[in-house]
């Protein structure tokens, strides 16, 4: 018995921890499995997660994010760092529910990390080519 509760509690407690983790992937490296579509990206924010791991945006053109946090009264933003962690862009930290477009000018190409500032655990890849 104390064998199958503590299964279940560690099971539980793993559970957790992935809900709390949100938006996944993307170490800013190899992961990324998306392309650019255009210039007029968009992302979410809901439960403490981004709704996708993965954005991608042309090379050498400036581009938008249409960034709509869903998380009533928590801020969110949208930041694009380097893999040494060196900001490319940062958004604006506000409170939801409430939807902002941020301009992003144009970007070398490569892999970077998108996260949120307040929340680091809330991370996906940016592919820029």
């Amino acid at each position: 018995m104390r064998r199958i509760v503590g299964a279940m509690l560690g099971a539980a407690v793993a559970l957790a921890l992935t809900a709390c983790g949100g938006g996944g992937g993307g170490d800013g490296g190899n992961t990324a499995t998306c392309s650019p579509a255009g210039t007029n990206l968009s992302v979410a924010a809901k439960g403490f997660q981004y709704d996708t791991d993965c954005l991608a945006a042309p090379a050498g053109k400036p581009f938008t994010i249409a960034f709509d946090n869903q998380d009533a009264g928590t801020p969110h933003n949208v930041a694009i760092v380097d893999d040494q962690g060196n900001k490319l862009f940062t958004g604006e930290v506000f409170a939801g529910s409430k939807s902002e477009t941020y301009h992003v000018d144009a970007l070398q190409p490569g892999t970077y990390e998108f996260h949120c500032d307040v929340h680091p655990t809330m991370k996906g890849s940016f592919v820029v080519r």
